[in-house]
């Protein structure tokens, strides 16, 4: 704001500097100094906004040209990048954090174990508690919809009369009301048609330019018309400084800001018609200037008309491909916290809650059986050290969050052990080649033991993984109460169902064959180039075990 007035100031000195010298050359009056500085006033205004056009349609087409040459596939690869880092900022700072806890507090229990490592067992299950409930709000928040992109409004905004427009009107009229004074006072020529009747024509006349913003073209008209029921009158708007700031004004605003270009050019070919009629009537010597300065006016308005059109267009242009871009980083961004979203859950969800579990037993047992709750604290130091092996390689993948990505049937019979060790019997058996879709069927194995762990204690499951016909099979089946209506639904489903749909899959769940228990059941296709296992090749591996 203050540059624009230093450069306003700048302006208005140059124009009265030109005023100045043009006077002294030509050696004119006072008021003929005056008049040309008022003229330099207005073509330095237009050259002034002419210039910024210039400069602001460069800039629009720059980026034009900045943002098409912009791959969306490179953008939305860079917003994903920017978004994993923040997320692996939260992660670090709140799951893994808590993840830290809850193995330091289950060493210093194992170092306290013949002292009393109660306290380290209850500070594990209050850091469990407080993880789960800080992991439920995180998965909460990545499945939410992104907030919507405000649209930015454009153009001059609503149409109203500007405290600018005001401004030019008050200046106008102060000078029509002075003149018509300097006039009869200083006896000039011009006071014989300085009537009552002409001051208040004249004044209508220079107060049309309150309407610069509101309708240019319009505003012209009127004062077109202004001037030709003066002369039908006989009382002719007078003439003075006055026409700089409106005619000029208003001739500026027809060509550069009236939307309707019929309007642009019907007011100021009526006011061509209305200062033709009237100076071949009343000093036709002042016809020239009048002209000039309308046609100036509205020619250097519709060239910045055009040089903004021209800016409209490559902001557009802009605008059109940054939405394109902002759509597929959108839509990059919310794939990555999905993925995000069901890895976090499968890869410390379940964990978590097994290390509560497990510390809340070892806590139970202490005074009846310490070496079932040793074997208990045990599994909290297993089931840790594991998930943050596995959160630490999900966290440094540098091609996206996948945690799944290279486990394999050692890391599933890995799993398989650490669930009986947390108190699951199960049993898994394996019918031919599973490596090609172990990513996806480690998960599955997963999510089903855990929910059997948390939501049937007790109960007894198998799961079951076959490859036949290109098509890779696995069943999780457990025996304890079944699905029931009151238990919350959680991401832990949600999650799976989308894995295995995203793998062109299909998931079944619910209750278990015989209407009790629960079962989860999934179908793969075989990856594009995996080999289907040749028959015979296969060996069954089954396990049973019991706490």
């Amino acid at each position: 704001m203050r540059a624009l007035r230093r450069e306003n100031l700048g302006i208005l000195m140059g124009a009265v500097l030109i005023g100045a010298l043009t006077g002294a050359l030509l050696r004119g009056t006072v008021a003929d100094a005056l008049f040309v500085s008022c003229l330099a006033l207005g073509v330095l205004l237009a050259l002034r906004h002419l210039v910024g056009a210039v400069l602001r349609w460069r800039a629009a087409r720059a980026r034009a040209v900045e943002v098409s040459a912009l791959e969306p596939g490179a953008v939305a690869r860079a917003a994903v990048r920017e978004e994993r880092g923040r997320l692996g900022a939260d992660i670090q700072a709140v799951v893994r954090a808590a993840m830290v806890e809850m193995r330091d507090a289950a060493r210093r229990a194992v170092q306290l174990w013949d002292a009393d490592p109660v306290a380290d067992l209850r500070r594990i299950q209050r850091a469990g508690s407080s993880a789960t409930s800080e992991l439920r709000r995180m998965l909460g928040l990545l499945r939410e919809p992104p907030e919507p992109v405000p649209v930015t409004a454009s153009g001059r905004g609503g149409a109203r009369i500007r405290r600018q427009d005001v401004l030019l009107a008050a200046l106008a009229a102060a000078d029509v009301l002075a003149e018509a004074v300097i006039a009869h006072r200083m006896a000039w020529p011009e006071a014989v048609y300085v009537t009552p009747v002409a001051v208040v024509l004249t004044v209508l006349a220079a107060l049309t330019v309150l309407g610069r913003t509101l309708a240019p073209g319009a505003s012209t008209l009127l004062l077109a018309v202004l001037h030709a029921t003066g002369t039908l009158l006989g009382h002719p708007v007078i003439e003075g400084a006055w026409m700089l700031v409106t005619v000029g004004a208003l001739g500026w605003a027809c060509g550069a800001w009236e939307r309707r270009l019929v309007w642009a050019l019907a007011g100021p070919a009526a006011l061509v018609l209305a200062l033709v009629h009237k100076h071949a009537q009343y000093r036709p010597e002042n016809l020239f200037i009048a002209l000039v300065i309308l046609g100036v006016a509205l020619f250097s308005g519709f060239m910045v008309r055009v040089v903004r059109s021209r800016a409209d267009h490559a902001r557009r242009v802009t605008g059109a491909r940054e939405a394109a871009l902002g759509a597929a980083s959108t839509a990059a961004v919310r794939a990555e916290r999905l993925t995000v979203a069901r890895e976090l859950h499968d890869l410390v969800s379940g964990a978590v809650g097994v290390m509560v579990m497990q510390a809340g037993a070892a806590e139970m047992l202490l005074a009846t059986d310490r070496a079932a709750a040793r074997r208990a604290l045990d599994v909290v130091l297993t089931t840790c050290a594991h998930t943050l092996a596995e959160l630490d390689r999900f966290l440094a993948a540098e091609d996206g969050f996948r945690g799944a990505v290279g486990h394999d049937l050692t890391d599933l019979r890995g799993l398989v052990d650490r669930m009986r060790l947390a108190g699951l019997a199960v049993d898994l058996t394996v019918t031919g080649d599973t490596a090609a879709v172990i990513p996806t069927v480690y998960r599955v194995v997963q999510e089903s033991l855990l929910n059997t762990l948390r939501h049937a204690p007790g109960a007894r499951a198998s799961a079951e993984l076959a490859v036949a016909g290109g098509t890779v099979r696995v069943v999780v089946v457990d025996d304890g109460p079944g699905p029931g209506t009151d238990t919350p639904r959680g991401f832990g489903l949600v999650g799976l169902a989308e894995r295995v749909q995203h793998d062109g899959g299909a998931l079944i769940t619910g209750a278990g064959p015989d209407g009790t228990g629960f079962r989860v059941e999934v179908e793969l296709p075989l990856p594009a180039g995996a080999a289907p296992p040749v028959p015979g090749a296969g060996r069954a591996l089954t396990g049973t075990g019991t706490p």
